[in-house]
């Protein structure tokens, strides 16, 4: 497999670890929306100074894997691993007034700089209006991050034991690994298949991911049960090293079982021997751009039907309904979502993200390497000609050059999970 030159890797890894400083925040700094008195350094989804912060909260969701990096010192990960603990609610129900219900041993979405957890997207309320139109109940994919951390951390550290370190929650201190088991096991999936789902009646929605937090979606959903299968594998994993033999066999069957239904839940056949794995088997049925890279990055489909995913993915970026400038768009143009809080063309409803830029340049190098070059080229194209000192007007979350549409700057993920992602490949020169 091709690698990137060493001028190329060396300036991906420079910028990503200039965004990771500019992210953080340190105990008691202070920035634009008020003073980090959680006790613990944040690292925020962009560039946060006392004039300039696009998401001035710490997000569970991609840290774990920003961490994957190297990047990151271990005595913050642990932080991490500490305040997302604090932020588990208890073992009953709890009813907002906005008609929201935060489920059992939910996670928080995000934390604010004050240490209050919102656990639902769209807002900084961490009080009784938090909630719908962002899901009667907390999106799927926040229950996994603790494990993902957890792992990463052990894994950085060298001490799987640390899988029994003692953190604190509302419901007293407990061990971390029963804090991810609690968590891990706690949202609605089909006990059949093990697959995250959503109620059919919209008005019980419950959002899948961050990523496509605006989007209504019912039935089986894709990405969360892409990340649910992860989970399960860090967690069978963890307890090996941990010496819980009986806790890695239920975690191994999980996965095997939420593995095995993927292609037969989400795989569509499309003309000429392509496929896609859809986003939803109800609302939202939708080939799913990130979630098929993803599969194919992960390894989560057999070698036959990635080649036939990723020859959908190699047609979407020759004919341009899937890539623009190396980011990448949530489902194929001219398509849109059917219920979505954004407009056509807009963030998760038509722009194009460099989050998944890793995934998808990995799985089209399996079908035509010139073809991974080229979109590789074509991003590193992209960040170094808009590059800018102070951050502010470069690497933005997501763009649609088309109507103008340039959305907040200075965004982390935008390079450094690209940067992660070719790197656990061994695309990127060390």
């Amino acid at each position: 497999m091709w690698k990137a030159s060493h001028e190329d890797s060396l300036f991906l890894k420079k910028i990503t670890e200039k965004l990771i400083k500019a992210s953080t925040v340190k105990p008691d700094q202070r920035i634009k929306a008020g003073e980090n008195t959680t006790g613990f350094s944040l690292l925020l989804p962009g560039c946060s100074t006392e004039d300039y912060s696009s998401y001035p909260a710490f997000w569970v969701r991609d840290p774990a894997w920003i961490a994957e990096s190297g990047l990151i010192p271990a005595e913050e990960i642990w932080g991490w691993i500490l305040l997302i603990g604090k932020t588990m609610s208890t073992d009953k129900p709890r009813n907002l007034a906005s008609g929201g219900v935060i489920l059992p041993y939910s996670l928080a979405d995000h934390v604010n700089m004050d240490g209050s957890p919102v656990y639902y997207p769209g807002t900084y309320a961490s009080d009784e209006t938090q909630g719908p139109p962002w899901g009667k109940y907390p999106p799927h994919c926040d229950q996994y991050w603790l494990v993902f951390t957890a792992y990463i951390y052990a894994q950085i550290v060298g001490n799987w034991q640390s899988f029994g370190y003692r953190v604190s929650t509302p419901l007293g201190k407990l061990p971390l690994w029963e804090v991810c088991e609690l968590t891990h096991n706690a949202f609605p999936v089909n006990p059949e298949t093990q697959l995250c789902i959503a109620h059919e009646d919209i008005e019980e929605h419950i959002v899948d991911w961050g990523y496509n937090d605006s989007v209504v979606k019912t039935g089986k959903l894709l990405f969360p049960s892409l990340l649910r299968l992860e989970s399960a594998l860090k967690l069978s994993e963890l307890f090996e090293k941990f010496g819980d033999m009986d806790r890695v066999m239920k975690y191994k069957r999980q996965a095997a079982t939420i593995r095995k239904a993927i292609v037969p839940t989400f795989y569509e056949e499309k003309q000429g021997g392509e496929g896609w794995l859809i986003s939803a088997t109800g609302i939202g049925r939708k080939p799913d751009v990130w979630g098929t890279a993803f599969a194919i990055q992960r390894g989560f489909v057999d070698d036959n039907i990635a080649k036939k995913l990723g020859q959908s993915l190699l047609r979407g970026f020759r004919e341009r309904t899937t890539v623009v400038e190396g980011q990448v768009r949530h489902i194929p143009e001219p398509d849109f979502w059917e219920i979505s809080q954004t407009n056509k063309g807009f963030y998760q409803n038509g722009a194009y993200w460099g989050y998944p830029t890793g995934w998808y340049i990995y799985a089209l190098t399996l079908i035509d390497e010139s073809a991974g070059r080229d979109m590789f080229s074509e991003f590193i194209t992209h960040l170094r000609t808009t590059y800018r000192e102070d951050l502010k007007s470069c690497f933005w979350e997501c763009i649609n050059p088309k109507l103008g549409h340039y959305k907040d700057a200075g965004y982390l993920t935008t390079v450094a999970l690209p940067y992660v992602s070719l790197l656990a490949k061994g695309m990127l020169q060390e």
